[in-house]
């Protein structure tokens, strides 16, 4: 589903943020990717969703070479892929039912944006991933009013609107509670087996990462030091990726 070939990356100060970063994410599979602050996480996510480009490397969406796609080609392997941030990126004054039909405005013309006519199938749409998501009586809830919990499960209706195979996710628990941030995990697994989505999630909670990934990579100063299942990472193989300080809390 997604294929990462040789990834790198350097910014003016912060020379070679990524160095050759390679690695897949199979259909179906649950991939988190963990490393102290200053591995390069954040920038690999950017670059997965486009919203960076690499100095050298290759991203493959399917068969389609991400980072050269241009045109109808990019917008269609863009559509693919569906994004769930730390702080949720919602409009706070608009309804639960705006946010996820949002998700939309690529697809509509002007005028339907201006008009804020989204159409019957969509409306119907957007109200069943909502139900689908738990949060069927919040439907015309101002997402200010909605709890932090509320406003992720928002977030990943608006991902899903658009039937992506791949489910991108930023620190998706860190803005929250303990037992909120299970339950928003609960979900994602929840929506990865029902839908066969494949989600790659960036993460700095260790324990978390471990216990809902199929697929870990372990990132340390911008290089892959670790690729496999969870139940090979050993303290040997924290102490690659976090260094002899010791695993981040």
């Amino acid at each position: 589903m997604l294929q990462v070939s040789l990834l790198s990356k350097s910014f003016p100060r912060v020379p070679q943020v990524l160095h050759e970063v390679s690695f897949t994410l199979r259909d179906g599979e649950f991939l988190s990717v963990i490393g102290p602050s200053g591995a390069g996480k954040t920038t690999l996510f950017r670059i997965l969703n486009g919203m960076e480009r690499c100095d050298s490397g290759q991203v493959l969406y399917g068969s389609v070479p991400f980072q050269s796609a241009v045109g109808q080609q990019k917008r269609a392997v863009q559509r693919t892929i569906g994004t769930i941030y730390q702080d949720f990126c919602l409009v706070e004054n608009s309804t639960a039912m705006q946010n996820v039909l949002n998700a939309c405005l690529p697809e509509l013309s002007l005028a339907a944006v201006l008009l804020g006519r989204f159409g019957p199938a969509r409306m119907r749409k957007a109200a069943a991933i909502l139900r689908e998501v738990g949060l069927e009586d919040k439907l015309e809830e101002p997402v200010k009013r909605l709890s932090g919990g509320q406003k992720q499960r928002v977030a990943i209706a608006r991902a899903l609107m658009r039937d992506p195979s791949v489910l991108l996710a930023d620190e998706p628990v860190a803005s929250l509670d303990p037992v909120t941030g299970r339950q928003i995990l609960d979900l994602l697994k929840e929506v990865q087996r029902s839908r066969g989505v494949s989600v790659l999630m960036n993460s700095h909670n260790l324990e978390l990462s471990l216990a809902y990934s199929d697929h870990i990579i372990g990132l340390h100063r911008g290089r892959v030091v670790f690729d496999g299942p969870p139940d090979a990472v050993t303290d040997a193989v924290l102490a690659r990726i976090y260094g002899q300080a010791g695993v981040e809390p």
